[in-house]
């Protein structure tokens, strides 16, 4: 039975259809040239026709003889082809005439006309002799011939694709076929090999049984060789499995989107999660339900997708049980799996040793604010930041009144329980946790304000704060009251001065003429950059 979508019969419709284009074109070229030719030859034969009576014509024009001409026209009339045949003289006037009584249509072809020539004057037209032909029989013989012909073409046409298909057949398909078939029956890694008819050994269709056997054979070493890798990729997967699972650092690996594909055991540990909380990690945002500051994590990745290389950063993860905890992560992107993998590694106690010594270094021990060089350095980045975007500066240099006597009456215990508690009312009268609050001296303040200028009413507001905080009363341990008061004097940039030890210089000279003018207040410097 023969498939209809296989070669045999793919071959077979393609034959069929290259032959039926032949058979229409052949046929309708040689339909027509052969119907041309018919005709072409039937008005040649009427000129021989002419030409046979020329000579005689002529003459019976010549001499007005029209028995002569009369012979000769009833002579030609009775040609098949011939329907009406007439003799002229040189002004046109039918001389003679005479009609094919058997002829059978009218002379749509046209009329062939042929000039008798003087027989003494080469030069002299003497009449004409006028044959319309019968074209309804040259045009049925015409077709007939056309027919006959074009019926040899097609059945010639016809013939040679039978005898091509049986050869392609017989040497081609049908071997390329059976071949087909062999190969389908065949095994996967089987040691079969096709066997090829004697016909075939020398030519393609062996070439290709040879060509299909050397690729069963290394079709077989490569599936023996697969099953041996595979045995050792296995081996060599469960080893990094438990490399992976042992692990003691937390590795992660993301999709595009962030959701998390996979991570080891230890992640669950740093975050303090359960193996049966990983449904809760599964394609979920990682990021965002792991960092505290999920948008740091996510530049990271993009960063390390731009530098095509690894990045790290001590990052704050949520920990299920102790809040918040630090980790120093690792990220890395694989661009063709448009993957992110990630290594985190606890560093909560280290982080917690260095911001404990870092604050150590920046803060004043006894009230928490910002030491002297914590101080500095937030005022030069503050002026750095106010050159580049052209805003103002504003700084307040704070001197206690009367601290002096609470040290000297009631004992330095005292004193440092009122500096505590003068810290912590200049925080309150602070309005932003971005602006600078420390600690310069024994009682001495300064409070930093960034984007504030002198003609900014919160400036004064501040100001006004402190010093009505400072002249309340001060309660302390033993439950009596120290009373003092505060000096402000104030200096802004770019106004007074355009450097830090200018501008503080500034303002201690406000500071010193309130103290001068009766303490307990505040004033703008006067004196300008």
């Amino acid at each position: 039975m023969m498939n209809f979508k296989g070669l045999q019969f793919r071959f077979l419709a393609l034959v069929a259809v290259a032959t039926l284009v032949s058979m229409l074109v052949t046929g309708t070229v040689a339909y027509l040239r052969s119907y041309d030719h018919a005709l072409g030859s039937s008005r040649a034969t009427l000129n021989g026709l002419i030409k046979a009576i020329d000579r005689s014509a002529a003459i019976g024009a010549y001499a007005q003889d029209k028995v002569l001409l009369q012979e000769l026209v009833d002579g030609m009339a009775q040609h098949q082809l011939v329907a009406r045949v007439e003799a002229r003289d040189p002004q046109g006037t039918v001389l003679v005439y005479k009609d094919n009584p058997g002829a059978q249509g009218a002379t749509s072809l046209g009329a062939i006309r042929h000039r008798l020539i003087s027989p003494f004057d080469k030069h002299e037209s003497v009449g004409e002799i006028v044959v319309m032909a019968d074209s309804d029989h040259m045009q049925a013989a015409a077709r007939e011939e056309a027919t006959t012909l074009s019926i040899m073409f097609v059945l010639h046409s016809a013939m040679l694709a039978w005898l091509i298909y049986a050869l392609g057949d017989r040497i081609v398909s049908r071997p390329i076929v059976k071949l087909a078939g062999a190969l389908r029956r065949m095994k996967p890694g089987t040691t079969e090999q096709l066997s090829v008819a004697a016909i075939h050994q020398f030519d393609e269709i062996g070439s290709l049984v040879e060509g299909a056997n050397a690729l069963l054979r290394t079709n077989q070493e490569a599936l023996h060789k697969e099953r041996e890798l595979r045995a050792e990729v296995e081996r060599m997967e469960a080893q990094y499995r438990q490399i992976f699972d042992s692990s003691s650092a937390g590795i992660f690996v993301l999709g595009p989107t962030g959701q998390l594909i996979n991570c080891n055991p230890t992640v669950l540990r740093i975050l303090g999660m359960d193996t049966q909380d990983m449904a809760q990690l599964s394609g979920t945002d990682f990021l965002k339900q792991v960092f505290v500051h999920p948008e740091l994590a996510t530049g990271l990745i993009e960063e390390a997708m731009a530098a095509g290389d690894t990045v790290t950063h001590d990052l704050e993860v949520k920990h299920h049980r102790d809040g918040v905890r630090w980790v120093h992560c690792l990220f890395s992107v694989q661009r063709a799996a448009r993957r992110a993998e990630g290594v985190m590694y606890d560093i909560t106690e280290r982080k917690r040793a260095e911001l404990a010594a870092l604050r150590q270094a920046e803060h004043d021990s006894l009230t928490g604010l910002k030491n002297r060089a914590a101080c500095d350095a937030a005022i030069d980045h503050f002026l750095d930041e106010a050159a580049r975007f052209r805003v103002p500066v504003s700084l307040l240099y704070v001197d206690l009144d009367g601290f002096k006597r609470v040290n000297d009456t009631m004992g330095h215990k005292a004193g440092d329980q009122v500096l505590v508690q003068c810290a912590s009312r200049l925080r309150q009268a602070m309005r932003r946790s971005s602006d600078v609050l420390a600690r310069v001296g024994g009682d001495e303040f300064v409070a930093v304000l960034y984007g504030v200028g002198p003609g900014d009413k919160v400036l004064m507001e501040i100001a006004s704060e402190i010093v009505a905080g400072l002249c309340q009363p001060f309660v302390l341990e033993d439950g009596q009251q120290a009373h003092l008061g505060g000096s402000v004097g104030m200096a802004c940039y770019p106004l007074h001065a355009h450097h830090r030890k200018q501008l503080m210089a500034v303002a201690d000279e406000a500071m010193y003429a309130v103290k001068h003018s009766g303490k307990n207040a505040f004033a703008m410097a006067v004196r300008h950059a």
